[in-house]
């Protein structure tokens, strides 16, 4: 009589990652008026970011042009390594007791850190970057940054008040990512065309369609510039500038 084999057992599945925490802000003062950075727009991008940042449910407030002044200089030096780890220290969430981990069983590896650029302009709109270094002034022109870098834009959707969130990835036609000096802080190039720039006074800015990011024009919906013009064919939004942050995922320490 032929008997059957019994059915293998099913595999077990594999464990689940937990779900990352909620962000946690720090750095607002309780009389910031104007804060750019939202649940919304930080979710979006943390889903964007090397799963090693993404880990992180820490941001820190780097710079705020409403709490820190007008100033370019203060921007660059707030965002220097060494006037970072000064800040004071927080209870260490789920990413970075998993970074510290790492770091304690290999010290030789460097401790990850990403920067996200808010920029909001006299219409409104939100856009910026995320950016894998600190931003500093270059005393010789020299891009850096590498393609872990992207543009990104929230945009109205028309007929609506919903928003819709764009991001725009590193292409790899051009390593032009990030150039910035004491006149200027400049992310994407193409032909001499940026895909986001912002001005010393940190009170105007252009933006281009540029081959770095593959990129819309960030200050319009779709690919119109809020204040469109034209330069030969080249067609680039301008926009004044009412807002600008600068936060830090990942800790120091």
């Amino acid at each position: 009589m032929f008997k059957s084999k019994p059915s293998p057992s099913p595999s077990p599945a594999p464990e689940e990652l937990p779900p990352l925490p909620p962000l946690q802000f720090h750095g607002y003062k309780p009389t910031t008026t104007q804060k750019l950075l939202t649940h919304d727009i930080s979710s979006n991008i943390r889903n964007l970011l090397p799963p090693r940042l993404q880990l992180f449910n820490d941001w820190y407030l780097i710079y705020s042009l409403d709490q820190h002044g007008i100033s370019l200089n203060t921007l660059y030096n707030n965002s220097k390594l060494s006037n970072q780890v000064h800040k004071p220290k927080i209870e260490k969430g789920y990413g970075d007791q998993i970074i510290s981990r790492i770091m304690k069983e290999s010290p030789t590896i460097r401790r990850p850190v990403g920067y996200v650029l808010i920029v909001k302009d006299n219409k409104n709109n939100k856009f910026g970057a995320y950016l894998n270094e600190n931003l500093k002034p270059m005393d010789h022109k020299r891009y850096y940054g590498n393609g872990e870098s992207f543009l990104w834009k929230q945009e109205h959707v028309k007929g609506t008040k919903d928003h819709r969130f764009k991001a725009f990835m590193y292409t790899g036609i051009n390593d032009n990512i990030i150039y910035s000096n004491h006149d200027f802080i400049a992310i994407g190039s193409s032909n001499g065309q940026n895909g986001l720039y912002i001005n010393k006074s940190l009170e105007e800015g252009i933006s281009y369609r540029c081959e770095t990011f593959g990129n819309e024009i960030l200050n319009g919906d779709g690919d119109l510039g809020g204040n469109s013009h034209k330069f030969g064919d080249k067609v680039f939004g301008k926009f004044e500038i009412r807002g600008i942050e600068l936060w830090r995922v990942g800790s120091l320490d």
